[in-house]
């Protein structure tokens, strides 16, 4: 596809009358000043101030005109804490960087038996908006590949007693919640040591998912998502569709993998979470409807990953214009 057809398809072609688009974010969002100098000094004391700051996000989204509203996960250090904290069988115990960025994660330590009492969502999120709820947990996989295993033995065996502890706690958040999306997120599926593994994500989809009603995204994100998408799209799996990381890739060469799309969902993460860059609404709605098209389907825009790599200020603006994008007609 050469750069004068590029042309007229993003911009000539849907600009003029850009569909209605469903939006939403997912991911950890940058925390306000005022709760990282609360957090600084009382660490504990500061997580009612967490919960009220991250109801205080959910309305700003709702004001902004989301339709899809997500937990902006404040309470949540990174998206395994509170698992590796609450389960039986694991433990939180020391750092690592988190993918190649500037931030960290606490790693989970795996030294008997995975268990849950099925809380850990109920009690770690603030988002109610039944209906209306993006719910989010971790990519069983990436959670695998995050974790030390001194116990099960092998990737797949933790991998699947990871699915089916998530599985408990995301059932009974479902319930509660009674979300409008599933956000699975899988960054570590796009890296190296998930190259020659993805059908053991593909198999746990089944366990993570099973039962549930809402469907479920599968977001791709950190690196290009081309080819990971490539190969678990001809693997059989629970996914609704796939949310693929849109700003790793030339616009022509993510058309052209879309084309043959097979499934019922996509999403596109046209917002870049890790560039202060203000996107506009007339290019985000010509990029998600030229992809759309290429892919067959209605593409719902996202950001291209957690918000938490962003300054605040920054962050609330690309929320502002996903809720203006999400009300253009």
């Amino acid at each position: 596809m050469n750069g004068e057809v590029l042309h007229r398809v993003f911009y000539n072609e849907v600009v003029a009358h850009p569909p209605r688009v469903r939006a939403y974010t997912f991911g950890i969002y940058p925390r306000p000043l005022r709760l990282i100098a609360a957090t600084r000094r009382d660490p504990e004391g500061s997580r009612e101030l967490a919960r009220s700051e991250s109801r205080r996000i959910i309305g700003l989204q709702e004001r902004a005109g989301l339709p899809l509203l997500s937990d902006p996960l404040l309470e949540w250090d990174d998206m395994l804490r509170w698992f590796a904290l609450e389960w039986r069988g694991v433990r939180a115990d020391g750092i690592l960087r988190y993918f190649e960025h500037n931030a960290f994660y606490r790693v989970p330590v795996v030294e008997g038996e995975l268990g849950t009492d099925g809380g850990v969502l109920r009690r770690h999120l603030v988002i109610g908006a039944r209906g209306r709820a993006v719910l989010e947990v971790p990519e069983p996989l990436t959670f695998a590949l995050m974790s030390r295993d001194s116990h099960y033995g092998s990737l797949e065996a933790l991998t699947s007693a990871i699915a089916r502890a998530l599985n408990e706690d995301l059932c009974s958040a479902e319930g509660e919640i009674g979300p409008a999306l599933i956000a699975v997120k899988g960054p570590a599926l796009v890296h190296g040591e998930a190259r020659g593994r993805l059908d053991l994500a593909a198999r746990a989809s089944f366990e993570l998912l099973d039962s549930c009603r809402a469907p479920a995204l599968l977001h791709l994100y950190f690196k290009s998502p081309l080819g990971a998408y490539r190969e678990l799209s001809g693997m059989r799996s629970a996914y609704a569709g796939f949310a693929l990381d849109a700003t790793r890739d030339d616009r022509g060469r993510l058309a052209e993998g879309l084309r043959g799309y097979k499934m019922s969902e996509l999403a596109l993460g046209l917002v870049d979470a890790q560039n202060t860059r203000v996107e506009g609404v007339e290019e985000l709605a010509g990029a998600a409807e030229a992809l759309g098209r290429a892919a067959g389907v209605e593409a719902m825009v996202t950001v291209s990953s957690d918000l938490e790599f962003l300054p605040y200020s920054f962050a609330m603006r690309k929320v502002r214009v996903l809720g203006r994008l999400a009300r253009h007609a």
